[in-house]
């Protein structure tokens, strides 16, 4: 009779996931119409120029200012009979399945019987900035993201190979898989991984840049992708819910590289204070540090678009399963990225964006506390 009710429960749990993931695909197709300036000037006109310049024969041409990765995607999707807005849009929905998969992997880890890590899959599908970025804005942030939660997910399980491809492959998508860099320094400087697996990220760059080399793309243009990035936008925030909006973009080029030097210091300060520390890493701690990684540095960075927390949005609903008394973490890391989309989705600011800057920033220090780093920080020092 008790085996009975167990597979009854189990059966209940997997219809639910089911009917959630058809509703979850379905609000995605329902936001496929809504188009943007993004969409007309970046992703809409390179499928576009793809098409017209003969499929797998455009990547010899810089149409994009994106990745050939990236490129490649788009290139496979022009040899379907999608429209140009369904097949940007695909592509990142696509990811935002992968990505739940592997939420739901990690905290199967914490929760090995049980629901948690079903309804951790159901979160992950339905968060507000997870269903908007793609389906409805056509964005690729979850490209990345995806990759980072699969490495997440390869290095909680001592994979550390397949973990650093995977952050290979998240870092030849965009160049903002940095934010989770701090994270995999503590974890080199712990011995967890070897500076040899480092090696892997570079590696799989420079294999995803073979196909567009061969094509006729010279190799120092793909090389230097990155670069010309970074040049893009004179602004110190572009709606990103950082402190560089309360000071004047006037002073861009002093501030600017006095932000990029202020953000490598906290982040040597957080890296070498876990390092000294007396912290065992534990899938635990992993987690936090990996959300925090992913919160501080494109907070602490100039610059940043108001989509660049994103990879936060999801690693914190992890955290959430990790630690249920923190519920209200990734809530309020979703809601303050909802709400910085509105000036350029909308028109219009619901709060002030300066208003959650603050926000973010008593979220950071109140993770800082719960990490209890100081005092494992002061315990050490004691010790030696």
């Amino acid at each position: 009779m008790g085996q009975h009710r167990l597979s009854l429960k189990r059966f209940e749990d997997y219809l639910i996931v089911a009917v959630g993931i058809l509703l979850a695909l379905a609000l995605r197709v329902s936001l496929f119409n809504f188009t943007t300036l993004d969409f007309r000037d970046f992703h809409g006109a390179w499928y576009d120029f793809i098409q017209k310049n003969g499929g797998v024969w455009a990547l010899k041409y810089p149409f994009s200012n994106n990745t050939p990765l990236y490129q490649y995607l788009l290139v496979a999707a022009s040899y379907t009979r999608l429209s140009a807005l369904q097949a940007v849009k695909l592509i990142p929905t696509s990811f935002d399945f992968i990505n739940a998969f592997f939420v739901y992997k990690i905290v199967r880890l914490k929760y090995p019987v049980g629901p948690a890590a079903l309804y951790a899959l159901l979160v992950a599908l339905f968060a507000p900035t997870v269903v908007l970025n793609g389906s409805f804005w056509g964005e690729i942030d979850m490209l990345y993201t995806g990759c980072l939660v699969a490495c997440l997910y390869f290095l909680l399980t001592k994979r550390e190979t397949a973990g650093m491809v995977a952050f290979g492959l998240a870092f030849s998508f965009k160049l903002q898989a940095v934010f989770l860099a701090p994270f995999l320094l503590i974890l080199l400087l712990k011995r967890t991984i070897s500076w040899k697996h480092f090696l892997l990220v570079p590696a799989v760059y420079l294999v995803t840049l073979v196909p567009a080399w061969l094509m006729g793309r010279p190799l120092p243009e793909l090389l230097l992708v990155y670069l010309g990035q970074t040049d893009k936008y004179q602004a110190l925030s572009m709606n990103a819910p950082t402190p560089y909006l309360w000071l004047p973009n006037d002073l861009y080029d002093i501030l600017y590289p006095a932000g990029l030097l202020w953000c490598a210091a906290i982040v040597f300060l957080f890296v070498v204070g876990v390092y000294k520390s007396q912290m065992r890493l534990t899938d635990e701690r992993m987690v936090e540090l990996a959300t925090l990684s992913v919160l501080v540095v494109p907070y602490m960075l100039p610059k940043m678009h108001d989509r660049f927390f994103f990879p936060a949005d999801v690693v914190s609903i992890i955290l959430g399963f990790y630690f249920p008394q923190r519920f209200y973490v990734p809530v309020v890391i979703s809601l303050v990225s909802f709400f910085s989309y509105f000036p350029f989705l909308f028109g219009y600011e619901v709060i002030p964006l300066r208003y959650l800057a603050l926000i973010l920033l008593a979220l950071i220090v109140l993770l800082v506390r719960y990490l209890g780093l100081a005092l494992q920080i002061l315990k050490g020092n004691q010790g030696q």
